[in-house]
Formats: C-alpha cells, structure tokens, sequence
C-alpha cells in the first residue's frame, strides 16, 4: 500500500510540472506571436523634396473627360529595396473610407510602377503608401498624398 501512495504522488508531481511547462510554453509562444503580429508601422508623410531624394516620380495621365491616371515609378534601391506593396486610401479628414493594395508592374530590373485611375476633383482626398519590408514585422510607410505631387486642371482642356 505504500507504494501505491508514493506512486499516486509522484504522478500529481508530474502531472503539475507537465502543466506548468506546457503554461510557459504557451505563455512564450504567444509572447513571440504578438510582438510579430501587432508591431507598429513607421510612416513617413513624404514631400516633394524627400521624394525626390527616395527618386519617386509622380506621372498624370488623362483618362476620360474628367478622369486622371496617376502613376508613381521608382526604383528599388536605397531606403526603397525592400519594397513590399503599395496602398490607396481614399480619406475625408483623418478617417479613411475606402483602402485598396494597388497591383505593381516591373517594367525592368528592379523598377517599380503603381499605378490608379480616379476623377480628379477627388485627387486631394487620396494618399499612396509605399511599404518597405514585412508589415508584420513593423516595415516603414511611405506617404504621399496625391494633391502635393499633381496638378490635374493643367492636364484638362476646358
């Protein structure tokens, strides 16, 4: 009969130290899966100076009567070489209404081209974001509010 009691307490040891290793376990699993998922992204409100410093060039296109074509081409070079995606956001204020990943093109080795296509009486309400790196890693944001870098009236007739 003693050794069963021994025996019935050396399995609630075990069974407590098992439980407490698996709680740490979990505890630095989910330590390690937060500080990757909900790291924050430095952004960069950019202006003509600084992008033309990263070498983002902004081209407007007609698209229509009352349509503008945007296209921002860069190469991936210096603070831009991990580039990630590019990003619409169609504000009002701070809020954001409407966000899209826009789709890049690779014309050559290495450059980049995003490109969208909006009325340009909206155009002061849209900001472009180049991201550089992993997002969940942190990254960094590249902004560019549309208004600082075209002038859609030069590129209409009337």
């Amino acid at each position: 009969m003693k050794c069963t009691s021994a025996s019935k307490s050396e399995n609630e040891f075990v069974k407590t130290v098992k439980s407490r290793i698996n709680f740490l376990i979990l505890s630095l699993v989910l330590l390690a899966a937060s500080s990757r998922c909900f790291a924050e992204m430095s952004v960069e409100i950019v202006s003509k100076e600084r992008a033309k410093k990263l070498g983002l060039e902004f081209r407007l296109k007609e698209a229509g009567s009352e349509a503008v074509t945007v296209e921002l081409a860069f190469k991936a070079e210096g603070e831009l070489k991990s580039f990630f995606c590019a990003e619409l956001a169609f504000r009002d204020g701070a809020k954001v209404l409407v966000s899209s990943s826009l789709r890049e093109e690779r014309p050559g080795l290495g450059h980049i081209v995003v490109s969208f296509s909006a009325d340009h009486t909206i155009l002061d309400k849209l900001t472009l974001r180049v991201v550089v790196s992993e997002p969940r890693l942190g990254g960094d944001g590249y902004d560019l509010r549309v208004k600082d870098f075209v002038e859609p009236k030069k590129s209409f007739h009337g």
